[in-house]
């Protein structure tokens, strides 16, 4: 075989399969039709609206040209897909789960979380995040966080539309862009939500949280009214 032979035929290869892909989809009828639906001639700068593109999915049955036009199509988003943590609060009560033990900013390995404790008007420490911030451009989504939270206070969201004009400011996550409601959660995640590991924790911190309450309200009763001093004997006339 000459020298460059071989790179020749691997490029013939490669064209013959370009051009038996095109071949395909116009037997198939689908030369001028996206995977999605629509005529690609009609639909090619309308989009269908937010929360209403169609979605795709390949697997092993699909043959031909396979090309995901986002943001007009969209590929389908798997429970366990993550990108960003949240701070979940609960939907019955608003309570949020996060008592600001600040384990998670430990276990961060980047070092993108950090917050600081509520205090009460007396000045003592409350159990409750004054400000909790994550720097998105320095997450990593590894989801070491929502393992290592004691309180089943932080989850991993599926959003991955964060893209913007400014990244100084509003890359940056203050405690209300975190908070979503433990009904969110329970929509995205109907899995991991029924899981007996999940409700068991549940269970758990709610347990946790009721004592909590329980001691608080302990705390703001007043105490027992002192008795009163006895009165002094009189003295008794000879």
């Amino acid at each position: 075989m000459g020298v460059g032979t071989g790179v020749i035929r691997g490029h013939l290869v490669t064209l013959r399969r370009f051009l038996l892909t095109f071949w395909q989809d116009i037997r198939a009828g689908r030369g001028l039709k996206r995977r999605g639906g629509g005529p690609l001639l009609v639909d090619l700068f309308r989009s269908p609206g937010r929360g209403k593109e169609p979605t795709v999915v390949q697997d092993y049955k699909t043959a031909g040209l396979f090309t995901v036009e986002y943001p007009d199509e969209r590929l389908p988003v798997y429970e366990r897909f993550r990108v960003l943590p949240v701070l979940i609060y609960d939907t019955e009560d608003g309570n949020v789960r996060c008592t600001s033990c600040n384990i998670c900013a430990k276990v961060c390995p980047p070092q993108c979380i950090w917050m600081s404790q509520a205090k009460s008007p007396k000045g003592t420490v409350v159990p409750l995040p004054e400000d909790f911030y994550i720097d998105m451009d320095v997450c990593m989504n590894c989801g070491l966080c929502s393992e290592y939270c004691p309180f089943d206070a932080i989850k991993m969201d599926q959003n991955f539309e964060l893209s913007n004009y400014e990244r100084h400011q509003t890359h940056i996550f203050n405690l209300q862009d975190l908070l979503v409601s433990s009904e969110f959660y329970a929509k995205t995640h109907p899995e991991a939500w029924n899981s007996a590991d999940e409700v068991a924790e549940r269970n758990k911190v709610a347990k946790k949280k009721d004592q909590r309450l329980q001691k608080a309200l302990a705390a703001s009763k007043p105490g027992p009214a002192a008795a009163k001093p006895a009165p002094a004997p009189k003295p008794v006339k000879a």
